[in-house]
């Protein structure tokens, strides 16, 4: 039977809470508690039950990595355009369904990709990022040093790259860990406890330091502080709002030169009014869970921004064709 690619996405979605790699840290957490409460147990360890450690460790890098390709893809260039590098991309077959999921926005284009790629072992991992990004990851991720006021960011790093072999030789291992535990009757081997507990606290280790890796790649000097990000987001609704002005600007010239269809500019700027207002109310309701708190300014102006972005897009699409005349006229 034909995969059903689109409703495969779409359910992982509704059972992720944030659908980002956010989920990574609550998810290993999880993990760590489930571990300690069987270790806890009477001073002894069910083996059994040990053996879903490395298990849900590999379907939390599973879902980590496919989150970190999706947020690259989605992200733009220099990324989206490596897409092509990969097989499975080139392999494709694009039906209808794909393509209206992609085109009204029930999946991204980095949903779509992420979901195809192998995300089977550590040697899929860095062949995956190391094309999306252009670098060769695993000799970038043991150089990388976050420079952060976060001290146990630092400390995280440094862990990393003081032992950056052995992490990534326990990463390995885990993923053959996983493979026996789930395929296999797996009876004559011998559970170690300090090997499971060793790989488990390496993958927190590496993935805490892609984490942080990737959110420098993206958004280098990105601020840290509550205050930093809270004017960071303002700045970026700003521009947001600057180049909704100026599309508008030329939407309305545009239409000047359209012989066929004339724009009722008045009646433009009042569904702009009226959607301005649905903008501002719609950045309370997104704001209105942290409201009294020092996070309220970066949520409300987080929710003006997308809101913004979306307009934009909404209006390049809607007037493609006028735009793409005033441009080459």
């Amino acid at each position: 039977m034909k995969r059903n690619l689109i409703n495969e996405i779409t359910a992982i979605k509704s059972r992720s809470e944030f659908n980002s790699r956010l989920d990574y840290s609550s998810r290993l957490n999880d993990i760590e508690y489930a571990f300690q409460e069987n270790l806890d147990y009477n001073g002894d360890f069910n083996k059994e039950l040990l053996k879903y450690i490395p298990i849900a460790t590999v379907a939390c890098f599973e879902a980590f990595f496919r989150s970190v390709y999706k947020e690259l893809i989605d992200f733009g260039k220099p990324f989206s355009d490596n897409v092509i590098k990969f097989n499975q991309a080139q392999n494709v077959k694009f039906d209808f369904d794909i393509i209206n999921a992609i085109q009204t926005k029930t999946v991204t284009v980095g949903e779509f990709i992420s979901h195809i790629l192998p995300c089977n072992n550590f040697d899929d991992i860095n062949k995956n990022l190391s094309l999306l990004c252009g670098i060769d990851f695993a000799d970038q991720i043991k150089k990388f040093k976050r420079d952060s006021i976060f001290e146990h960011v630092n400390d995280n790093s440094k862990q990393f790259i003081d032992n950056g072999d052995q992490i990534i030789s326990d990463i390995k291992r885990t993923f053959e860990l996983r493979h026996i535990f789930c395929h296999e009757f797996a009876t004559n081997l011998r559970i170690d406890k300090d090997e499971i507990l060793r790989c488990f606290n390496n993958a927190k280790i590496f993935l805490n330091q892609t984490n942080d890796f990737i959110w420098d790649l993206i958004y280098p000097n990105a601020p840290e502080t509550q205050a930093d990000m809270n004017n960071h987001t303002s700045d970026q609704f700003s521009e947001a709002d600057n180049e909704l002005t100026e599309l508008i600007i030329t939407i309305k010239e545009a239409s000047k030169e359209n012989s066929y269809m004339t724009l009722n500019i008045d009646l433009l700027d009042e569904t702009l009014t009226e959607w301005k207002k649905y903008r501002e109310v719609k950045a309370k309701l997104d704001a209105s869970v942290v409201e009294g708190g020092s996070m309220y300014p970066t949520i409300y102006a987080g929710s003006l921004i997308t809101t913004t972005q979306k307009k934009i897009e909404s209006l390049k699409n809607e007037y493609t064709v006028d735009l793409r005349r005033y441009a080459n006229r």
